[in-house]
């Protein structure tokens, strides 16, 4: 068990309107709040949705299934956290709808949803860094503190008191040097000290693959950051799409009507990223609301340049 305690908190009230999308739009609002870390409410209204459940036994997601037509938000309820350096959302939602036999209840993670109206209360902690660590007992993403986060990537198990760990950081400095084994167990010292030397590249095998320093967002952030990515997340569903529409890959340019200059950084087949070429902040869109004119290619690098309009 692990206690987390938040004692500065704001509560924003949130209303998402017709033609939005989730998760998206909500990331994008949350964003702009500067709000990392919270929990999330809500009740409203989806003109379609897509849910998904996560099957223990083989500790994957199993296959989305879609609710085409209006359904109502029963229960909204979920997290904010950081995810590799972004905004990562986790919602769980009990949806009810009209069918022919009778009211029909359906509930799950919710993957995508197009919404009709949305009203939602979240409550963001300002003072509690939360993000999503890879739980190797479960198969599953689970919250913790970016101090606690830090000596799990290093390979530590978490039962060795991560906060203990965050605290001694400091005294591995040069005034104790002689008096800090004792307090550590040996192992792990012994496999920590070479990342606070300058050889710490060469022990981080995972930066070496080799699409991670093209596409990887943490190259921003600490290197318990970009750690994360080497973990073996589970696999999330995500929508087709058809194979003859124009999409944008990773290491595209893209001229985003709101965004600009852009690069895509990642791609699940219905949501890409983008890393703004102004000032290099990252934003999530989704490609059901706008129009992908056909690609132009630079003579010159080879890129890829497409443009990213509203749908009238």
């Amino acid at each position: 068990m692990n206690v987390l305690e938040a004692r500065r908190a704001r509560h924003l009230i949130i209303r998402l309107d017709r033609g939005e999308e989730l998760p998206a739009a909500l990331v994008r609002a949350l964003d702009e709040a500067e709000a990392r870390a919270g929990w999330i409410e809500g009740v409203g209204s989806l003109e379609k949705a897509e849910v998904a459940l996560f099957d223990q036994a083989s500790r994957t997601y199993a296959k989305t299934r879609v609710l085409d037509g209006p359904c109502d938000v029963v229960a909204l309820s979920g997290n904010i956290a950081l995810q590799q350096g972004e905004t990562s959302l986790r919602l769980s939602a009990t949806l009810a709808r009209e069918s022919g036999v009778g009211l029909q209840l359906a509930a799950g993670e919710l993957v995508w949803a197009r919404v009709y109206g949305l009203e939602l209360r979240v409550t963001a902690f300002d003072d509690l860094p939360l993000v999503r660590v890879f739980d190797d007992r479960t198969g599953t993403m689970q919250l913790a503190t970016q101090s606690s986060a830090l000596p799990a990537l290093a390979g530590e198990p978490p039962r060795l008191a991560p906060p203990v760990h965050a605290a001694e950081l400091p005294r591995a400095t040069p005034p104790a040097p002689a008096a800090e084994p004792p307090r550590a167990t040996p192992p792990v010292h012994a496999a920590e000290l070479p990342r606070a030397t300058p050889p710490a590249p060469a022990a981080e095998p995972p930066r070496a693959t080799p699409p991670a320093p093209a596409v990887e967002p943490p190259r921003a952030t600490s290197s318990g950051s970009a750690e994360l990515a080497a973990a073996p997340l589970p696999q999330r569903p995500i929508r087709p799409r058809q194979e003859d529409e124009p999409y944008p890959e990773v290491g595209d340019s893209v001229t985003h009507f709101h965004f600009g200059e852009c690069t895509v950084i990642s791609s699940d087949g219905e949501r890409i990223r983008l890393r703004q070429e102004r000032d290099g902040r990252v934003r999530e869109v989704s490609l059901t609301m706008l129009r992908i004119e056909p690609p132009t290619v630079d003579a010159a690098t080879g890129r890829k340049q497409f443009r990213l309009a509203r749908k009238n």
